[in-house]
């Protein structure tokens, strides 16, 4: 496996369009308005545009190729190989990729996505005419797509905040899946083969202590290879939280190598502000920080470019704190940023992975005593308490098997499916088919007890279909290009020998992570409870009254009361039962009033 030219630069920021197909010339010789460069002449069956930062190449045998890439390991040209048979060579890549490749005279197109789908790619095919491209909006404005909203799609985003991968919120485009070749040819159906799935063979047994040394060599030395060089102007995020922490400790250690700059955001509500642990984090290992308080004025107009910044209804509502932050680094001059997004999901971090131990424990108890809990749990909640409510939320998820346990975190719109959704949309949309979806993916992989077959879920689903569209939907926008070395597909092979009680261990989260991790970080961090990049939405919805108003205007208009989706006297208990405090429904509110103002720029303003 050779490794890039240590000159080049990340190569992540720009688009790309393929085509092939008749009447595809006419179109992509258009997209130069919008600042593409035509690749392809009028007499070949194929057609490529791209703008700003995409490498493309061809070999001798005529096999030609575009891609975005930021690997530290593997050649981007070798890629063009993924036409033959057999495991493509980007199984053995390192970083971020987003290819498609394709043979004129073969008649042969493929389009391969990195490990964990870090970038997006897109497909349309139509009759005899095939698109790709890296972004959905550029599919949409083509004259093949007619723009259809699927249904299903809606009803996934409003269940997880996001829309999953393969579906769009265009019934005529497809998303690819993490690590996934998609092969086509003229006049057949596309075919697609998944060339990796993190699997848990759990096989290292070596004492505590011994595990923790290679754990911590490992992490050291993946960081390590995630530097971007000295001249690229680059920087870390630092939220305080230990997986952003270690990743600027770690680097700031390295001999030799200069002073570390990180990046901060608290807000002025104590509760969902880390700034303290950021300050401990960057002190304790030397970093050069800049830390910078978001008032609720500039929180709440960054929700604006959330629309711009994702190319789908994007309801995750963190997405505005890390915008305030890369645009923070940005303006520094900060245009490659580290981030430590996969920590949670392969050292354990999440705090429902403890959680769900209990509630596993629970579920292998003898029926009777589950049946008397779900008893006592529905008396709770009749209650219409905070925590009552959440007794009985507790027994009844309890009660069920994963996945459809883990969904419960997720299942907004199918907990309120008859009261929540009109007819109309009920009939298009079944109510349990975003469970189907999530047990599909949970039923990828063929190893790993409880824990290792969540935490895949989590890779497969939290990761890769919401935060890292996150966090590139909001670096992207500003021009900066993201790595994530918690994501390195050979430390996650280095984390998936080890067994689960190795990573939580009773009601301990991180287990060995911690212990790796001693020496690198202060005790206060290692000790701090998990906050989350988190965004005062809650707060908002209760006591700002130009925000409950702008959301209330969004979600009652004429506009959004003609889509005919969802019932508005639901939504308003939704709101009044939030002001009261009775339940949280912050994350739920905010993802309806994200897909109506989406659905306006995209859609109704087309």
């Amino acid at each position: 496996m050779s490794s890039p030219d240590p000159s080049q630069q990340p190569s992540v920021l720009g688009d790309f369009v393929f085509a092939w197909g008749p009447g595809t010339h006419a179109w992509v010789s258009g997209l130069g308005k919008d600042g593409f460069t035509t690749l392809s002449a009028p007499s070949e069956p194929a057609q490529a545009a791209v703008r700003g930062d995409v490498q493309r190449g061809a070999d001798a045998a005529g096999t030609r190729w575009i891609a975005l890439a930021d690997l530290v390991a593997g050649d981007v040209a070798a890629g063009a190989r993924a036409l033959g048979a057999g495991t493509p060579p980007q199984n053995d890549w390192r970083g971020r990729f987003a290819q498609v490749v394709w043979h004129p005279g073969e008649r042969q197109v493929c389009a391969v996505t990195d490990h964990f789908s870090t970038l997006s790619l897109y497909t349309l095919v139509r009759a005899d005419v095939v698109l790709v491209a890296n972004d959905l909006r550029l599919l949409a404005a083509s004259p093949w797509c007619e723009r259809a909203i699927d249904l299903a799609s809606v009803y996934h985003y409003l269940n997880f905040a996001q829309v999953p991968a393969p579906g769009t919120i265009f019934r005529d485009i497809r998303r690819l899946e993490p690590a996934t070749r998609w092969s086509w040819r003229p006049g057949a159906t596309p075919k697609l083969d998944r060339y990796y799935v993190p699997e848990y063979p759990e096989d290292r047994r070596d004492a505590d202590d011994v595990l923790a040394r290679a754990l911590t060599e490992r992490i050291v030395a993946t960081v390590h290879d995630y530097r971007p060089r000295a001249e690229q102007g680059w920087g870390c995020f630092l939220s305080g939280g230990t997986d952003s922490s270690s990743i600027v400790s770690i680097l700031a250690r390295q001999p030799g190598k200069g002073r570390v700059r990180s990046f901060s955001i608290g807000f002025a509500e104590e509760h969902y502000d880390e700034l303290r642990f950021a300050r401990t984090a960057a002190e304790s290992c030397g970093a050069d920080p800049t830390f910078e308080t978001v008032s609720d004025e500039r929180a709440q107009a960054l929700a604006a470019r959330v629309i711009d910044a994702y190319d789908q209804p994007f309801g995750n509502a963190s997405a505005i704190p890390t915008l305030a932050c890369v645009e923070l680094a940005e303006s520094k001059g900060a245009h490659v940023l580290l981030a430590g997004d996969g920590g949670d999901e392969i050292f354990g971090g999440n705090e429902r992975y403890a959680k769900d131990q209990v509630m596993e424990t629970w579920y292998g108890m003898p029926e009777p005593l589950k049946a008397l809990g779900r008893r006592v749990g529905r008396l709770a909640g009749r209650a219409d308490h905070h925590l009552l409510n959440r007794v009985e939320n507790f027994f009844e998820r309890a009660s069920l098997p994963n996945p459809d346990r883990f969904y419960t975190d997720d299942s907004f719109a199918s907990d309120h499916y008859h009261e929540m959704l009109t007819p109309d949309f009920r009939r298009a949309v079944g109510r349990e088919a975003s469970l189907e979806l999530m047990r599909g993916v949970y039923g990828l992989g063929t190893s790993g007890g409880p824990l290792h077959r969540i935490m895949r879920l989590d890779l497969m689903m939290a990761i890769a279909q919401n935060d890292l569209r996150k966090v590139d939907g909001a670096a992207r926008s500003l021009g900066v290009s993201v790595r994530f070395p918690y994501l390195d597909p050979v430390l996650v092979d280095h984390m998936s020998h080890l067994p689960e009680r190795q990573i939580v261990r009773g009601l301990k989260k991180r287990f060995l992570f911690k212990r790796a991790m001693k020496g690198i970080l202060p005790e206060a961090i290692l000790r701090k409870k998990k906050q989350g990049f988190g965004l005062p939405v809650a707060v908002w919805l209760r006591t700002d009254g130009s925000f409950k108003s702008m959301v209330r205007q969004t979600l009652f208009d004429g506009r959004s009361r003609a889509r005919g989706w969802w019932e508005p006297s639901f939504v308003e208990g939704l709101l009044a039962q939030h002001e009261r405090g009775t339940w949280d429904y912050a994350d739920s509110l905010y993802r309806l009033f994200v897909l109506e103002l989406w659905l306006r720029r995209y859609v109704d303003g087309a």
